[in-house]
């Protein structure tokens, strides 16, 4: 694990954020000029990018990013390059091969972040929980497209927000907020939900198809959900094997 940097370490998580924010502008202001998209699209990613922004500077308090948390940052910034893209997903629907080109590379990048941590040995608990948070993003934000693209009914907005709901639930009954250990059910469950859904967004994919995926993957995220929920109910104060 790396050691926490001091204060001194935040020119250097300005560099990275800019620098994000920078790549961010400008691909989401070619797009919208290239496929001639509503003028919304650069705000709303601009914006999207400094709540995230404030949001990993707040969390990282003064130390500097790994380069692990430099993949996931790469990641979350095409997320917030879809969020910036959603005014335009009525244009889009004709073509969505951009759409799915940035989807399905959040999606793949996922497990990437995590190996350069291994390989570099910069594993952090800031980093894993950074790269959890935009897994919960990435999922919302993919099944906002896909109900956009008409490919599934407002239903498939619930596989983004079961992550919210649990927290949710947490608040209300403690028993739910306890945190549970690592499970390889949960992470192979997630990685299926991404690239799941970047391919309902594929192009040419009608939506008889796309609509079975998706409720296949709702099916499959609500099973995991549940069973977390069922086992912090019953074993509060016990770890899952």
């Amino acid at each position: 694990m790396v050691p926490g940097q001091p204060h001194g370490s935040h020119p250097a998580i300005l560099v990275d954020l800019l620098l994000g924010a920078i790549l961010l502008a400008g691909a989401a202001g070619g797009l919208r000029i290239g496929l001639d998209l509503p003028a919304g699209v650069l705000p709303l990613a601009v914006i999207a990018y400094a709540v995230l922004a404030v949001l990993l500077w707040r969390q990282r308090a003064g130390h500097r990013l790994t380069p692990a948390d430099r993949v996931t940052l790469g990641r979350a910034t095409l997320v917030m390059l879809l969020i910036g893209l959603l005014p335009g997903a009525e244009l889009m629907a004709a073509d969505p091969a951009p759409v799915f080109a940035f989807a399905l590379a959040a999606a793949l990048l996922d497990g990437v972040d995590g190996a350069v941590a291994r390989r570099l040995h910069c594993e952090t608990q800031a980093g894993a929980r950074f790269d959890m948070e935009v897994d919960a993003v990435l999922l919302a934000v993919l099944a906002l497209w896909v109900y956009a693209l008409d490919r599934a009914g407002l239903w498939v907005i619930m596989i983004g927000l079961w992550r919210y709901l649990f927290v949710l639930g947490g608040w209300i009954q403690p028993a739910l907020a306890r945190a549970l250990p690592a499970s390889q059910r949960r992470r192979v469950i997630c990685g299926i939900q991404a690239v799941g859904l970047a391919l309902c967004i594929a192009p040419g994919l009608p939506s008889t198809v796309a609509t079975p995926m998706a409720l296949a993957l709702l099916v499959l995220v609500s099973y995991s959900f549940i069973i977390d929920a069922a086992f912090l109910w019953r074993n509060p104060d016990q770890g899952e094997e």
